[in-house]
């Protein structure tokens, strides 16, 4: 996820499994719907779909054509549930309406302090303060994963590298 003045967007490719090929299809939206309504379960896609049939239901009926005319079509795949990245997103969603951590966390069955880093960076959306500068965070747990730096021994000298004669 990018965050820009309050606002941010969802790549397709974040998205795990066949749902980032359906979000490149369809859009996020429409895959994120999928991973709702058939999350951990495996599913048919056929090479043509009508208005009446379930996955018409879910990414309409346009949007089910272009899937099962894709190489999609024709084969069963495993939708992942992507439970944890669709409750940040609704965080965030939330958040940019107005609500407070305390009232994101009993809406979504979170602690108050999980919600807090899930929305970190977002504004509320009523006209109130923006929250601190967020940290680099992962979309989906909310908390900052720091890269290891190799340990500096200050008890070592540093050396000049170069040839002798230089």
């Amino acid at each position: 996820m990018i965050h820009m003045a309050g606002t941010w967007t969802l790549h397709p490719e974040t998205l795990p499994g066949i749902l980032a090929d359906i979000a490149k299809i369809v859009g996020v939206d429409a895959a994120l719907r999928l991973a709702e309504a058939h999350g951990g379960t495996r599913l048919y896609i056929p090479q043509d779909v009508q208005a009446g049939h379930e996955l018409a239901r879910v990414l309409g009926v346009q949007g089910a054509k272009l899937v099962c005319r894709s190489p999609l079509g024709g084969d069963t795949h495993a939708v992942p549930s992507a439970v944890p990245l669709i409750r940040a997103i609704r965080a965030r969603r939330l958040r940019a309406e107005g609500w407070s951590h305390g009232r994101i966390a009993r809406e979504l069955g979170i602690t108050e302090t999980h919600a807090g880093r899930l929305t970190a960076g977002i504004a509320r959306g009523n006209g109130g303060p923006e929250d601190a500068e967020a940290p680099t965070v992962c979309p989906t747990c909310g908390r900052a994963h720091r890269r290891r730096q190799p340990r500096q021994d200050d008890r070592q000298m540093a050396l000049p590298i170069g040839h002798p004669s230089a």
